[in-house]
């Protein structure tokens, strides 16, 4: 117990001695705009069964992710804010060989707009951690279109609606007394129901469980 209450004694000490050496002071507001983009390919080769040749895939996909974090400091630490996030994949997959010229194409956009808390935690003078959460409106949407060089078919997509979950941490470094260098991570859960589409066709419905861990870089603004 005694070894606890010493440990316990340091870590308010050094929380008391890294706030007070901070740059952070009494703000009233942040403003937060961050993002990732990503792209890539993958290719596969699969041997026929006879061993005369191969088929396979090419897949290219490219992903591009925004986030607007802003809020309101009810302490000096305690920031209570909103949270707004678009999300844009797109992929094109060809089989190989491909005679025909076949391509399938997808596009996926999300959309998670709910209430932010974060608490801002000064490590020394310029870094700061902070952990996050963010809860509300999630929204899917997808479409496929499959085509070669003598036909098209019929577009197919994907439409839900649901709750999500962000959780997650970050950690920023003061550029100046109010700009902020920031990176973070976050776990995203949502749950969604819709409709799948086909045009000419009867709807169905759709139920979504989803989740992926999301990297963001951007910059804080302090005022």
């Amino acid at each position: 117990m005694r070894a606890l209450a010493i440990l316990a004694l340091v870590f308010v000490c050094f929380t008391t001695a890294a706030q007070a050496q901070s740059l952070m002071r009494y703000y009233r507001m942040a403003y937060g705009l961050s993002g990732s983009w990503s792209t890539g390919s993958a290719q596969t080769d699969i041997t026929q069964t006879s061993g005369t040749g191969t088929f396979g895939t090419d897949v290219d996909r490219e992903t591009f992710r925004v986030s607007t974090r802003n809020g309101h400091f009810f302490t000096r630490n305690l920031l209570i804010g909103l949270d707004v996030t678009w999300e844009q994949t797109s992929t094109e997959a060809r089989p190989t060989p491909n005679p025909a010229g076949a391509r399938t194409e997808m596009f996926e956009r999300r959309l998670f707009i709910g209430p932010l808390i974060r608490w801002y935690q000064p490590m020394n003078v310029r870094w700061f951690l902070y952990p996050e959460l963010s809860f509300g409106y999630s929204h899917y949407g997808n479409e496929v279109e499959e085509s070669d060089a003598s036909s098209a078919a019929l577009p197919v997509s994907i439409n839900a609606r649901g709750f999500g979950v962000h959780a997650g941490a970050g950690v920023g470094y003061f550029l100046t007394r109010h700009v902020v260098f920031d990176a973070s991570v976050r776990y995203m859960h949502a749950w969604r129901d819709g409709t799948y589409e086909i045009p000419g066709f009867p709807d169905r419905t759709v139920d979504m469980r989803e989740y992926d861990v999301q990297f963001l870089v951007g910059f804080q603004l302090l005022i």
